[in-house]
């Protein structure tokens, strides 16, 4: 009888060891995982492409990655502990191809491979289109310059197109550096101010036609707690006492500052060092601290100063906007804003981006409400009076913010572009002037995040638990088993 017992709790054990095999797997058994920015199959016409790559072992620990153009391997142009970022500079027209790879784990390797045809453009000539906005909603201030297409030259930084930008929609910069070395866009300012440097920055060229910022800011109040918890200054009303006509670093909070993600990514370079491509997306936005309200908590890379004391991570989950903003740019660019399905599906889009909690799910819908009422708007037409017509004052919906926003909107009368249906009435936008959307552009929000292990190791968590459970499962049978079987011996005992 003891030896059946010992037999059993042996086929226990061994049972046991053989459900927990599957978690093996999510360690030496997966390997390295490789995410980048790149896109496969794609024509290029500018001569200069930035994109990140993302490489981690299989217990998500970064590792380095080896990064190829044509042969040839490249070095990081910047590189932090989050991810590397690389320039690929095309020569050779036709097909490129761009290797990334990585090894861990015992050896183990992961490689993707990019085939890129380069069409080589001439110096400054245009090679795309990117929609652009530069938003302040962390304030409550909405848009400065709402989403609006502008053109990609060849050979053009980031930073030289944000300064074109401003100007077209009547504000200068402030900024540290060149556009081609070490650009820092320290402040926003009013059009016509004099001053050829401010704080020891220099001042961009001055519009044709200046606006004034004319802010009356009032920061969502979810996000006090976390501004008091982890910014060292913080005065809701710093803006109206030193920084009138200024909005940039240091205004509210010693974190605040202009920082800037393309297609939903942060980089780790400046401005100076990004070189746009067909199709994508820049939002260019205020935070409050070193990024970590607006989903930048990461982005060390910046240049903000003090940016590397910012917390681990961001105080909230943000929501990739890119979709919703392009559906904003082709509405306002459309002629039908005053018709009604179209006006009540741009507002719910508005305050779903006014939101900085708002809920994937929530956006999502917001930009694909959107999209199909600009293909099917309604004979109905908005009737406005022709003083709201001319008008640029707005208000903007207020996120005191709920979770899903259920307070109701406090007003905050700005002389910029906070809600911009009010200057969209017209077939063309006039504060832009840089051109309109194209009706060709995809619906959908997408990732640009393309390669293997995208999903970073959540299969092997899952392998883990379900190796666990099996386990257990086991374990439990064999014990009700050697229960069963000492109760029928038992039995049997009595009745003799």
């Amino acid at each position: 009888m003891r030896r059946s017992k010992r037999i059993i709790l042996l086929l226990c054990t061994v049972l046991i060891c053989i459900g927990m095999l599957p978690a093996l797997p999510s360690g030496a058994a997966s390997g390295p995982s490789l995410v980048t920015t790149l896109t496969d199959n794609v024509v290029q016409r500018g001569s200069k492409k930035v994109f990140d790559v993302w490489a981690r072992n299989a217990g998500g620990v970064k590792i380095r990655a080896t990064v190829k153009h044509n042969g040839q391997r490249l070095e990081p142009t910047w590189d932090d502990n989050e991810k590397a970022s690389y320039t690929l500079n095309f020569t050779e027209e036709g097909e490129n191809i761009v290797t990334v790879s990585a090894s861990s784990d015992g050896g183990k390797k992961k490689e993707l491979t990019y085939h890129i045809t380069y069409v080589r453009a001439k110096a400054g000539e245009e090679i795309g289109r990117a929609i652009w906005s530069v938003e302040a909603f962390s304030i409550g201030c909405g848009y400065l310059i709402a989403p609006t297409e502008v053109p990609i030259y060849e050979g053009e930084t980031s930073a030289k197109q944000l300064l074109r930008l401003l100007a077209d929609n009547g504000f200068v910069g402030y900024y540290g550096g060149t556009v081609e070395s070490s650009f820092y866009l320290a402040y926003i300012a009013d059009g016509d101010v004099s001053g050829e440097r401010y704080n020891n920055y220099q001042r961009s060229q001055s519009p044709t036609v200046p606006r004034h910022l004319q802010l009356s800011p009032s920061i969502p109040s979810f996000l006090f707690p976390y501004l008091e918890a982890n910014m060292t200054f913080f005065d809701p009303e710093d803006y109206k006492k030193n920084w009138t006509g200024y909005l940039g670093e240091f205004a509210f909070t010693n974190g605040s500052g202009w920082m800037y993600a393309v297609n939903n990514v942060f980089p780790n370079v400046g401005f100076a060092d990004s070189y746009l491509s067909d199709g994508d997306t820049v939002r260019v936005q205020f935070t409050l601290g070193y990024g970590a309200d607006i989903g930048g908590a990461s982005a060390v890379g910046t240049d903000i100063p003090g940016a590397g004391a910012q917390p681990a991570g961001g105080y909230f989950s943000v929501a990739n906007k890119d979709g919703l903003s392009n559906a904003i740019c082709k509405a306002r660019s459309s002629g039908l804003l005053t018709r009604t399905n179209v006006k009540a599906a741009y507002d719910t889009a508005f305050d779903a981006m006014a939101t900085l909690n708002a809920a994937q799910e929530t956006v999502d819908a917001a930009a694909k409400a959107l999209y199909e009422a600009l293909e099917n708007p309604s004979d109905e037409v908005i009737q406005t009076p022709d003083s709201e017509q001319t008008s640029e004052s707005t208000t903007v919906p207020d996120e005191t913010n709920r979770e899903e926003t259920t307070d109701p909107p406090e007003s905050v009368v700005t002389d910029v572009t906070t809600d911009p249906f009010a200057d969209s009435r017209k077939e063309d936008d006039p504060g832009s002037g840089t051109g309109s959307s194209d009706s060709t552009r995809q619906t959908e929000p997408t990732s640009d995040l393309t390669g293997i292990g995208a999903s970073g190791g959540k299969p092997g968590t899952v392998i883990v638990i379900l190796g666990a459970v099996s386990g257990i499962a086991v374990a439990a049978a064999v014990i009700c088993v050697i229960y069963r079987s000492k109760k029928r011996a038992g039995g049997s005992g009595r009745d003799a």
